[in-house]
């Protein structure tokens, strides 16, 4: 092994400079440049000195460090070291410009990687948070599609109650007559011009407020269909007021144990209803006030209150998870309703306006509609 100092005092036997990778030849002894020998062999297959066959095969590699190359003849001199030096500076200058690129490559690279990385993450957290919501929709699908069925099928679950023996034949021969009736009239009726128009609803301001005797609280309203001035206000107080809309004068009918959640006036009749959370409902007398009638056929808060399109029955729901069907002419319950598809209670209900059909709504988000006549 050669140091930089020792390659210096050897030359090559062609060019006269020190190599910088050296070889030797095994026949004759004599040292080469190898990329000038193996150039020279290529051409004429002799040693260039004493004219002898020589292969590849016949040289031999000297080790030599690479990192600091021999000086050559021409560093003797002052005009050669300035040379040297010049062929140092533009090597660096090149090698550190060559760097610099690489860097700026490499950077650019991270920064793009980076980037998708990012994005990436974006994507994965957005797919997650889908993958999570379809999740939780195909539950909630799941929910429903398991209780569509049951409640289907309530017709043959449901559990029917009441000591009037359900309800009659004759009455339900009096509401086919009346659906029939309605139905034909309102197919004929034309759509009134008296309407009031999107533009006449915008402008509605309220002009006259109402407040309760006491300040208590108020549940639920009802206006007379006859007399616009009069008001029928359900408290939470668990009163119910007959209020005089152009006096203001106001009249108490007492007799519920609980907030008044639904009040109601008959049609054509001096009645009106008010159902409540002590789990009854009331028939009362418009003109004198006075209780006619107490119906507490539910267990627990009555919720919803509906006249029929004869006037001669109601129809109740209640937090119990059951409806009620009345006749008001005996002032007895024909049947309770109660389906086990329904795992929580009412909050409303509502007749058809011929009478037929009964919508019932649950906290489930759950919409039922019933025949009532089966």
């Amino acid at each position: 092994r050669f140091h930089a100092e020792e390659m210096a005092a050897l030359v090559c036997s062609m060019s006269g400079e020190p190599p910088v990778e050296p070889v030797v030849s095994r026949k004759s002894g004599h040292l080469f440049e190898k990329k000038s020998i193996l150039k020279y062999l290529l051409e004429a297959g002799t040693c260039p000195v004493t004219g002898e066959e020589l292969s590849p095969s016949d040289l031999v590699d000297l080790k030599a460090h690479t990192a600091v190359r021999p000086k050559p003849v021409s560093a003797t001199s002052l005009p050669g070291l300035m040379g040297l030096f010049q062929n140092e500076w533009d090597s660096s200058v090149a090698e550190t410009y060559a760097l610099r690129k690489e860097l700026e490559q490499v950077r650019s690279e991270l920064a793009h990687t980076l980037y998708q990385h990012d994005a990436a993450c974006r994507v994965i957290a957005k797919l997650i948070k889908e993958r999570d919501e379809a999740v939780a929709n195909m539950q909630e699908a799941v929910k429903r599609a398991a209780a569509a069925p049951a409640a289907a099928a309530g017709g043959d679950r449901m559990d029917v109650e009441g000591g009037g023996g359900g309800i009659t034949d004759a009455m339900k021969d009096k509401m086919t007559e009346k659906s029939t009736e309605l139905s034909k009239g309102r197919k004929k009726r034309d759509i009134s011009p008296n309407l009031a128009t999107e533009a006449v609803l915008q402008q509605f301001r309220e002009v006259a407020t109402y407040p309760t005797p006491n300040g208590t609280e108020a549940c639920a309203l009802d206006v007379h269909p006859k007399n616009g001035n009069m008001l029928m206000i359900g408290c939470a107080d668990n009163s119910v007021l007959l209020m005089d809309r152009a006096s203001t004068q106001s009249r108490p009918m007492v007799g519920h144990a609980g907030r008044v959640n639904r009040v109601m006036f008959h049609n054509t009749q001096d009645l009106c209803f008010s159902s409540s959370a002590d789990s009854t409902t009331r028939m009362w007398s418009v003109s004198s006030g006075q209780s006619l009638k107490v119906f507490n056929d539910h267990k627990d808060q009555v919720t919803g209150l509906s006249l029929h399109a004869t006037g001669d029955f109601i129809v109740t729901a209640s937090k119990d998870k059951s409806w009620a069907f009345y006749d008001l002419e005996t002032g007895t319950c024909r049947q309770v309703v109660a389906d086990a598809s329904v795992t929580d209670g009412y909050t409303t209900c509502m007749l058809h306006p011929d009478g037929l059909i009964l919508g019932t709504a649950t906290e489930q988000q759950f919409v039922r509609v019933w025949d009532v006549k089966t």
